[in-house]
């Protein structure tokens, strides 16, 4: 198998499921003259939602200090796609970031970078 060392175009990330507030791991988004992304799809699905759940898209420079992309509270179950455009950051990563009304939401996270 080789490896393709072109330019990539998008990037995919499937964070998983979370049963608390919590954070995926950090994606790469930018390595040069390999990929270099400015625009963002954040996905969430939200099951067994008591009130409201807030999602976060983050990203950062240097990879230790993150700040929200996108932000959005949702308050029925559902999947909900959000997106950013125009916003270069060198890393990304999606967040769970807080719930209200009880503890029993199911948050799925996923994200791409183009």
């Amino acid at each position: 198998m080789t490896r393709y060392t072109g330019f990539q175009d998008t990037l995919f990330f499937d964070g998983g499921e979370f049963t608390a507030p919590g954070v995926t791991s950090d994606v790469l988004t930018y390595e040069n003259n390999y990929f270099s992304t400015s625009d963002y799809t954040l996905v969430a699905t939200v099951t067994n939602i008591n009130t409201e759940v807030v999602v976060r898209l983050e990203g950062s420079i240097d990879g230790t200090l993150f700040g929200p992309l996108i932000s959005n509270c949702i308050t029925k179950n559902g999947t909900y796609v959000y997106n950013i455009t125009g916003s270069p950051v060198k890393y990304v990563r999606a967040r769970f970031f807080s719930e209200t009304g009880g503890t029993d939401a199911v948050v799925r996270l996923s994200f791409a970078a183009r």
